[in-house]
């Protein structure tokens, strides 16, 4: 079965955000430029700052900006000259620093907390799919993807695999095309610029459907994974492939 699903076990495992702050190196500016650009930068945390506090806006929504303005103004403020620093322009922009540094908190605890909705939702989905309740009527205990086989092993570990009900993906695995057989296997390749496989893979299919070299996998098989096997690619040299059974 071909599975388009917008919630996948695997998808509900990894559904987390990984947040690169970028690095910003200081840099050397004239007491009047960095006069005038902390002034503007402060004017740009304000307005957000503001927009927030009328409930014109999330926090999170300003996250990114505020982020960005926080880390130009602090190198802005190591250029600036001492009647600057002392001026009530000054003051009053500090103040706003402070109050966009809360901004910040309550933006992240507002991220966090659609995060993890988002995740129950995605695994209330997936645990409510069709294809988790086939799995469950069929004595396996989760759905996988053939296409992210390794991915899976990754995640829970080589043993998990056989428990999982294996069908053909909608991103990578429905590119899986017959390239070689070995009896009683056919063994399938994708390669890294095959919708979202990244990599070249193979898959060896123990018990499927006979097919001609090229033949895309069948999009509606139910698989189980049986484990590694060492056999000859294509060329003759020996190769370690997967093995799946196909179970339909």
């Amino acid at each position: 079965m071909l599975t388009v699903a917008p919630a996948s076990r695997l998808f509900c495992a990894i559904t987390f955000a990984v947040v690169m702050t970028p690095a910003f190196a200081d840099w050397e500016e004239s007491p009047e430029y960095a006069w005038k650009t902390y002034l503007s930068d402060c004017q740009q945390l304000q307005r957000d700052v503001t927009d927030v506090q009328n409930g014109r806006k999330m926090a999170m929504d300003v996250l990114p900006n505020i982020q960005g303005f926080l880390r130009t103004i602090t190198v802005h403020r190591k250029n600036l000259a001492q009647p600057s620093l002392g001026s009530p322009d000054y003051v009053r922009c500090e103040s706003v620093v402070s109050q966009a540094k809360d901004t910040v908190a309550k933006g992240s605890a507002e991220n966090d907390e659609a995060m993890d909705q988002h995740f129950r939702q995605a695994q209330t989905e997936h645990l409510n799919s069709p294809e988790y309740k086939r799995a469950r009527s069929l004595g396996f205990t989760d759905v996988g993807e053939i296409g992210d086989l390794d991915q899976h092993a990754e995640l829970d570990g080589e043993a998990n695999l056989k428990t999982l009900m294996l069908t053909v993906d909608f991103g990578c695995g429905r590119h899986f095309r017959a390239a070689h057989y070995v009896k009683p296997y056919v063994v399938y390749t994708v390669h890294r610029s095959d919708g979202s496989c990244g990599v070249y893979k193979h898959v060896a299919v123990l018990g499927g459907e006979k097919v001609e070299r090229g033949d895309f996998i069948d999009e509606e098989g139910i698989f189980q994974y049986v484990g590694w096997k060492k056999l000859p690619s294509a060329d003759g040299f020996p190769i370690d492939v997967r093995v799946v059974k196909a179970l339909k």
